[in-house]
């Protein structure tokens, strides 16, 4: 195998960072293919991959990879929990919808418009069996619901969607508004209570804007936008405001309007993490973040100073998505950032031909959610080879709000499911009126021939080029160059056929050996059987023999003795 190395800078924009990409010519491939016959060859760790026909052929292509989905929904606000008075009062905030939902250990938490909570725990045994159709049975089910219009009046008079949160740390969940938030036990609405008590959160600080807000390790960071970024700490059964981040704090002039960030924790130890902040003018910032007695900020990086930012996300703290809008088009670009030492570089920038209104990223993707049409992006998105690819489309109707499975979550009550299981990949979320979830795998990028009957005896030769990142490596891009044969022949039996049959007979000899060694050990057993019986007989005969000779004796002395008595006097 021949090695060649070539080492480009594909990008310099704000930081001196060398992307590589090194070249490697992979053994050629041979392919015998019979005419009307499908042959696929998996790529597995390819990210892109274009194929090149040296005979002008098209009897081969290149599949792109592609993310499977399937989903089951089940409805829960059904007709009969209205009544003529809501029908009459139609409009939109107080007609029952659901408006948010949280992710909680082992379900969700949903809330509706006019604030009714139901908290829905999964069936995992009907979520991992990958069987919706079959087995007819819900991936949730309803353990609870409540009525919350006494603590958070409806959103009439509030004028705002609510926003709920969970905190595993504390196994709390919060109702959240720009002036006022609750708080209640979940481990009291697991119990299915008859009252459920609320604590008004005294600390909580109002606000004209509030966007995302998130847990992790009992610190609760919420973006409240031109006010900038509010860090709270879960005390017991309530929020005790820390401090509120703001560009000044970074020594920057420039004002603040926080609309999205994500934060990754280095490592297990809590203590450290790293916060991706976006500001709705000055782009995206990599802001360092270190928790001991108090919390302190620093600005790492500046990344990206567009404007118009939207949304971010990023699941591995590599590949960073951020959205953004200018003159009404929309756009995601793509980050590949070392958060050690706030290196980054763009690897691509990508026009989406509808609006944005969130980005949520997996290990392998990003969904760009929508309206109703949402697309899918992947990582490490090295459009270097396959440039021309088309982006999957994923079309859910309805769709309000979702979030990926926490692997993080411990499953204290299904502790016997393997491993493989609690490491599944799905989402699931809310519409108006039901709950889903979508199950997705990711397929690789195939290399797929088909040619036909009148092209037997026929050769034909491709170039395959494909890239692969390394693990641990963020600035390598392995590019492979391969040489691809495909021969049509024609014989008896194609190649599936001709395994089937060596398999048959594979299986044929194991038992035709089998019985044979049968009728041998069976022959020996009577072979042994046989001698024995002889030996027997043999030794009966020698025995009964003895007995005639012994016998006879006996009888010849009594005669004897007999014609002596009679001779006597």
């Amino acid at each position: 195998m021949n090695f060649l190395f070539i080492f480009l800078i594909i990008y310099l924009i704000g930081s001196s960072i060398e992307f590589t990409i090194t070249e490697i010519e992979e053994p050629f491939i041979q392919i015998k293919i019979h005419p009307n016959e499908h042959k696929t060859i998996n790529l597995d760790y390819a990210r892109d991959a274009i194929l090149q026909s040296y005979n002008n052929s098209r009897g081969c292509e290149i599949t792109p990879m592609q993310v499977q989905f399937e989903t089951q929904e089940f409805r829960i606000i059904q007709t009969q929990d209205f009544s003529d008075q809501d029908f009459e009062q139609d409009t939109v905030l107080n007609f029952r919808q659901f408006v948010s939902m949280v992710h909680i250990k082992d379900g969700m938490l949903a809330i509706t418009s006019d604030s009714i909570a139901y908290l829905l725990k999964f069936n995992y045994k009907t979520v991992f069996e990958h069987d919706f159709q079959e087995t007819g049975q819900q991936f949730a089910r309803i353990l609870w619901k409540a009525d919350l219009q006494t603590i958070a009046p409806s959103l009439i008079s509030k004028n705002e969607l609510p926003q709920l949160l969970f905190s595993p740390s504390s196994n709390l969940a919060f109702l959240l508004f720009s002036d006022s938030a609750q708080l209640f036990s979940m481990a009291q609405m697991e119990s299915q209570t008859t009252q459920l008590d609320v604590y008004q959160v005294t600390d909580w600080r109002k606000r004209t804007y509030r966007g995302l807000t998130k847990e992790i390790d009992g610190l609760v960071f919420s973006a409240v936008g031109k006010d900038g970024l509010d860090v709270y700490k879960v005390v017991q059964k309530d929020l005790r405001y820390i401090k509120n981040l703001r560009f000044k704090d970074f020594g920057l002039n420039s004002s603040i309007e926080i609309v999205d960030f994500a934060v990754i924790k280095h490592g297990q130890n809590e203590g450290n993490y790293s916060m991706f902040l976006l500001d709705r003018e000055c782009g995206l910032f990599l802001i360092d973040i270190q928790k001991d007695q108090y919390i302190n900020f620093s600005l790492r990086s500046w990344i990206n100073y567009q404007s118009g930012g939207i949304s971010v996300d990023t699941r591995n703290g590599i590949n960073v998505f951020m959205a953004y809008q200018s003159l009404n088009h929309h756009y995601v670009l793509e980050y590949n950032v070392d958060i050690v030492n706030g290196n980054w570089f763009l690897i691509r920038k990508k026009k989406i031909d509808h609006r944005i209104i969130d980005l949520d990223a997996t290990e392998d993707f990003v969904i760009v959610q929508g309206v109703n049409q949402h697309l899918i992006l992947y990582s490490n998105g090295y459009d270097f080879v396959m440039y021309h690819h088309k982006d999957q489309v994923f079309k859910h109707l309805g769709l309000r709000d979702f979030e990926f499975f926490n692997q993080s979550y411990k499953l204290e009550d299904i502790d016997d499911i393997a491993e493989e299981y609690q490491y599944d990949d799905f989402f699931f979320g809310i519409t108006a009126q039901s709950a889903f979830l979508t199950r997705f795998q990711v397929e690789p990028i195939k290399l797929k021939c088909f040619y036909h009957q009148n092209e037997i005896n026929q050769q034909y030769t491709y170039f395959l080029q494909y890239n692969t990142t390394v693990d641990g490596i963020q600035d390598l891009v392995i590019r492979h160059t391969q040489k691809v044969i495909v021969e049509i022949v024609k014989t008896y039996l194609y190649e599936g056929e001709f395994y089937f049959l060596c398999v048959v007979g594979f299986f044929l000899g194991l038992v035709l050996l089998m019985g044979l060694g049968y009728v041998v050990y069976w022959f020996q057993n009577n072979k042994k059987e046989y001698q024995i019986l002889i030996e027997q007989i043999e030794k009966t005969s020698r025995e009964k023999a003895v007995k005639q000779i012994n016998g006879s004796t006996q009888k010849g002395d009594e005669t004897s003795v007999f014609q002596q008595q009679n001779v006597a006097p």
